[in-house]
């Protein structure tokens, strides 16, 4: 009777451990994975959307047409560059492609391709031929648990550039499936260890009156529960010195690499959208929104351009011709109401957009350009002055946005000529 109570009791105990032991493992693992999915996911939206910011779809589609690798080409690939070497334990490679019905080409290709290298579809591509043509839903692949993310970009007319594709490496768990399971394993020896040990004092007790053996047994019994429940409440603290603690500290650096993510997202998408020396708005950001104040029921354009600017960069260096570009944008910047846009539109030229403004709203602001003109940008003891010139045109109801833009234009030359006959400007 002994031996078979110390039989079962073993078997038991055994069987137990080894469950236990397996069921961690592949909780563990399921959350690791799961988690790993949703962090693969954002690591590749974050890249698609960096790279939709730093893509010009219509330059891409210009330099793929001419094949003319420009300097501005350069700059953009070496930008996916950087990003995917910052990234490149996660991200394998970054690419725009156009898709055509025989094949694809590269516009651009972290892994090296040349611009217009030839792509040859393979057995999935083929089978979303038609989609890749037509270019309008972002497609998911995974191949081995490596997955693919393919978005289209397209241009200002919405015609489509290509996809942009970025390849992760397989889930970041295959790197760490070695580590957790010799840890686990060795969890597993440290349980037969103590198995055989259990079953030396078991052995040992046994020989005791069967009443001892049986207060032992709801001993034992009570303390797995015990520990068991420990084990549970504090999965995910990183104070504790063993394998719990450092997959807690894992889910912890998954969560920080998340948000530092969001974050360096974030201020991309401001770089992105910012001139550098201003913090105005850019072109690229002006393009953007242009179907936006199309469709306005009141709108004025203000457009700046800073007179002598030349003659001072020629004169005097461009340092004295940056100071007067910050001197134009922080007066433009004292202009601007809540519902105004203000972009530069190149090296000297600046333009505001207000949206569903009043006509006495616009007039007071003209009436404050007037009253400041002519309003010198340069230093007291520059030798060469500049100052700003200005021109207005208001819209309500229906209007064509394009000649709205060009009465604003043409005033501003206007007034630049009138600033430089009064301030004896030359003719530059």
């Amino acid at each position: 009777m002994a031996r078979s109570i110390r039989k079962s009791i073993s078997l038991t105990a055994a069987t137990a451990l080894v469950l236990f032991v397996i069921i961690s493992f592949a909780v563990s693992f399921a959350c690791v994975r799961s988690v790993g999915n949703k962090y693969q996911k954002a690591l590749a939206e974050s890249a698609l959307d960096f790279a939709e910011i730093t893509i010009d779809a219509d330059k891409a589609r210009e330099s793929f047409l001419t094949r003319n690798a420009s300097d501005e080409y350069e700059s953009v690939k070496r930008n996916l560059l950087s990003y995917q070497s910052e990234n490149s334990d996660s991200i394998k490679r970054i690419s725009l492609i156009s898709f055509s019905n025989s094949s694809g080409s590269y516009i651009y290709d972290t892994d090296g391709e040349p611009l217009g290298t030839r792509l040859e579809y393979d057995d999935y591509t083929s089978s979303i031929k038609a989609e890749l043509i037509n270019g309008r839903n972002s497609i998911e692949h995974k191949d081995k648990d490596r997955l693919t993310v393919y978005r289209p970009t397209r241009t200002v007319d919405d015609t489509l550039c290509g996809y942009i594709v970025v390849e992760l490496h397989k889930p970041y768990e295959y790197a760490y499936f070695r580590h957790i399971l010799i840890t686990f394993g060795g969890l597993f020896v440290l349980s037969l260890i103590f198995v055989i040990v259990f079953m030396l004092l078991l052995n040992r007790k046994l020989l005791r009156p069967i009443r001892q053996m049986t207060e032992s047994a709801l001993y034992l019994a009570g303390d797995d529960s015990a520990s068991e429940g420990k084990d549970a409440s504090v999965l995910f603290n990183t104070e504790r010195n063993d394998e719990v603690g450092r997959l807690g500290e894992a889910f912890q650096k998954i969560f920080f690499n998340m948000n530092s993510g969001a974050e360096h997202l974030s201020q991309a998408l401001y770089d992105a959208n910012h001139d550098g020396m201003t913090q105005h708005l850019n072109k690229r950001c002006y393009h953007s929104m242009v179907e936006k104040f199309k469709s306005c029921k009141t709108i004025a354009a203000v457009y700046f351009d800073v007179n002598n600017l030349k003659l001072m960069n020629d004169t005097l260096g461009h340092e004295h011709g940056d100071y007067v570009i910050k001197q134009a944008a922080e007066y433009i910047r004292g202009l601007l109401g809540e519902n105004d846009y203000c972009f530069r539109m190149g090296g000297d030229e600046f333009l505001i957009i207000m949206t569903e403004c009043s006509y006495r709203y616009v007039d007071r602001v003209i009436d404050k350009l007037d009253k400041d003109s002519p309003y010198i940008l340069s230093k007291e003891e520059d030798s060469v002055k500049c100052a700003i010139s200005y021109g207005c045109a208001y819209a309500s109801g229906e209007f064509v946005y394009e000649e709205l833009l060009a009465e604003a234009e043409d005033n501003m030359y206007i007034k630049k000529t009138e600033l430089k006959k009064m301030l004896k400007m030359p003719e530059r």
